[in-house]
């Protein structure tokens, strides 16, 4: 474990024993990490500010049964993945919302550069959700491929499987800003 890790079990050894502001010190470290999680899966600010709320009361109700071996960000984002697994069966499906028109096309770069950021966006959105988690998980919450697996309830082998799927497919739906890239260097 490195020290981060350490730190924030310390910290929630402390909280058990009834230190609030060890608890507020695991809230600042992973609240942004969690919310950007959140907010890039389901795309709504709300419902990740209230996801993110309820991933902080589920370490609260959890704090009592802690095993320690578990890494804190692990059991943050497990929670996260469930609440929101939760969350997308209560969604309408994809398809039956009506999607919003596409940003204007300007010329120059910052026109290209926010079309591609969208792209991106859009590409990462239409992931199968599997992917889209491992993906989001490696990339947003930076957790190494052994916490993912754990997270997702997967071998790590079946983690790097679906990263580099969704690799591929980012790949595929990103194909056309192939030629802004390299006029980029």
């Amino acid at each position: 474990m490195n020290a981060a890790t350490l730190a924030d079990e310390a910290l929630l050894l402390r909280y058990q024993r009834g230190d609030r502001s060890a608890f507020v010190t695991l809230v600042r470290r992973h609240q942004v990490a969690v919310y950007n999680f959140v907010l890039r899966q389901l795309g709504s600010a709300l419902a990740a500010d209230e996801i993110a709320r309820e991933v902080f009361l589920g370490v609260v109700k959890e704090a009592a049964r802690c095993d320690y071996e578990t890494p804190v960000a692990t059991r943050l984002f497990s929670i996260a993945c469930r609440l929101m697994r939760e969350e997308r069966s209560r969604m309408p499906a994809p398809g039956s919302l009506q999607q919003g028109p596409l940003a204007a096309e300007g010329s120059g770069r910052g026109a290209a550069r926010h079309t591609l950021e969208d792209s991106i966006v859009r590409a990462v959105d239409e992931l199968p959700d599997a992917q889209k988690d491992v993906f989001l998980l490696r990339e947003v919450a930076d957790l190494p491929f052994s916490q993912i697996a754990t997270v997702t309830r997967q071998s790590e082998t079946a983690v790097k499987i679906q990263m580099q799927h969704a690799l591929q497919r980012l790949r595929v739906a990103l194909q056309d800003f192939d030629e802004y890239r390299r006029a980029l260097r």
